[in-house]
């Protein structure tokens, strides 16, 4: 290893197994089709690639994190990218489905080694008054990967095939090995007293693996199916008994005492708020611009760009002020900031122009940059010194619940509204134009699946009133995607509305400055 006096150097190597580790999910979103496709699973399994990925993340980031404290961060790096990496081998070359999602499982596995371990060298490097431009570098480098990863796996699949995307991220995560092990340092912090959690760690698996299913089970086997219904008895139960278990343990898998500190828990949890609701927002406008008359699936992407690409160019900057000012005037002002655009959100037809759904966009991206470098400065610099590791690891799990937990959410919400405000258009559009019952349900069905086929007896009563058909299915599709959108936005208004009512229990930068951090020139005691 060559020995270098900047920090930076370090930091971009670290920085480089994060990026591909990004950007290899947001692979996921244009292979999915693809990879549904050649498997011949049914599209409602299809949420699976996405599950056994965030199960295992979520699961192994507070172990990995403990770990790494006590073996060596830059070793569970080390580790991360070589599980990662084969993974990504196995995915691209699986001869059945589940071997493909026993390759995304540890392709998660991979990536829980790699986040808390690169969180917790944010304190080792960097000194307090540094740390803020930091975590924007690293803000920038993951939305960096966020950003360009659906563009760049879409014309790696159009070109070579979807196991391509696998191939190419196997690669560079390999590829990263190497100024890993010549430019980075190695890190231990101090162990934890006490055994391994390993019930505690079951009790984990168990709580993340039901609730994050539980949308996937309800689809399959419907909301009042008993199957439905274990799954959340399940889920609640072993939250419930993992938090009176990690409660009574020398070294437990979810540090409850870290939990309690409202110094790192309040910031971490206006932080899953904050994740819970960018990923609502992404995945409701999907639906919203590509199925609005006139919308395409390029007018959305120029929305995740937008979004994407100003949080992208925000990050830095906002690293730089949270050196200089207050991190938790920063959250407010950007919640307050965030707050104003979700008005505009909760205010937009179909009619909106495109112009200014990308300025919003743009405008969420800037608040989410500047936020969420202030609630990372603030969480990290809240965790003990004999508590890095794990303090990293339930930053990095929180984080990865809340996209998919806010996809789940503002989905169902999206769904559920469009459902409703159809039916209402569809009854009102039935009176006015005197359709009996059947031919009202008949209207209901294809307004609902815009690939079934109108009979003939509907076509001529419609025909009969004077009615265009087109103009009336477009009428009832507008209704409902406003009354859609309009419900996310009020879901997301109320989340934003309780991360504000918890900003005033944010610590100040002088109560946490003591708390913890190694920086340049003063050394790690554990190393």
């Amino acid at each position: 290893m060559i020995k270098q006096d900047s920090p930076w150097v370090s930091f971009i190597a670290l920085l480089f197994a994060t990026f591909v580790t990004i950007e290899a999910a947001a692979f996921q979103a244009p292979v999915l089709p693809s990879v549904t496709a050649h498997f011949g699973i049914p599209v409602n399994l299809a949420a699976l690639i996405l599950i056994s990925y965030f199960i295992a993340v979520a699961v192994f980031a507070p172990m990995m994190g403990r770990l790494g404290d006590q073996y060596g961060r830059r070793r569970m790096v080390i580790i991360g990218l070589i599980v990662f990496g084969v993974s990504e081998f196995m995915a691209a070359w699986a001869p059945s489905f589940w071997f493909f999602l026993l390759a995304r499982f540890l392709q998660g596995l991979g990536v829980a080694c790699i986040f808390p371990a690169v969180f917790s060298y944010v304190n080792h490097l960097f000194v307090e008054e540094r740390r803020g431009m930091a975590l924007g570098v690293m803000m920038f480098i993951m939305t960096l990967g966020a950003a360009t990863g659906g563009l760049l796996g879409g014309l790696l699949i159009d070109a070579f095939g979807w196991p391509s995307v696998y191939i190419v991220s196997g690669v560079l995560a390999l590829l990263g090995l190497i100024p890993l092990m010549i430019w980075v340092p190695e890190s231990k912090g101090e162990p934890a007293a006490g055994k391994f959690d390993i019930f505690g760690a079951l009790l984990l698996f168990l709580t993340v693996a039901a609730l994050l299913s539980l949308p996937t089970w309800a689809a399959n086997f419907g909301r009042e199916s008993w199957v439905t219904w274990t799954v959340v008895a399940l889920g609640l139960v072993s939250l419930i008994l993992l938090w009176y278990h990690s409660g009574r343990q020398a070294a437990p898998i979810l540090d409850v005492v870290l939990l309690k500190d409202r110094r790192f828990a309040v910031p971490v949890a206006i932080y899953w708020i904050q994740m819970l609701m960018n990923s609502g927002i992404v995945y409701s406008l999907a639906f919203f611009i590509n199925n609005r008359p006139g919308g395409s699936a390029s007018q959305f992407g120029m929305v995740t760009l937008a979004l994407f690409g100003c949080t992208m160019l925000a990050s830095p900057i906002a690293g730089k002020l949270i050196d200089r000012f207050e991190p938790k005037l920063i959250s407010i002002l950007s919640l307050m900031g965030s707050f104003g655009a979700m008005l505009y959100f909760v205010s937009m037809d179909t009619e909106v122009p495109l112009t200014a759904v990308l300025i919003m966009a743009g405008f969420i991206g800037v608040m989410l940059a500047a936020n969420s470098t202030a609630l990372m400065k603030l969480a990290l610099g809240a965790v003990p010194r004999n508590k890095s590791g794990s303090g990293a690891g339930l930053l990095s799990m929180l984080r990865d619940l809340g996209l998919p937990t806010g996809s789940s959410f503002a989905l169902a919400i999206f769904g559920l509204s469009s459902a409703l405000h159809t039916r209402r258009v569809v009854e009102e559009t039935a009176t006015r134009l005197g359709l009996n019952e059947s031919l009202s349900s008949e209207l209901l069905a294809v307004a609902g699946d815009k690939s079934a086929d109108m009979s003939a007896e509907l076509a001529a009563a419609m025909q009969a009133t004077g009615s265009e058909i087109d103009t009336v299915l477009q009428s009832i599709n507008v209704a409902s995607l406003g009354g859609a959108i309009t419900n996310v936005g009020y879901l997301m208004l109320a989340m934003l509305a309780l991360a504000l009512a918890l900003t005033p229990w944010l610590a100040k930068r002088k109560d946490i400055q003591a708390v913890s951090g190694f920086g340049v020139g003063r050394p790690d005691p554990a190393r």
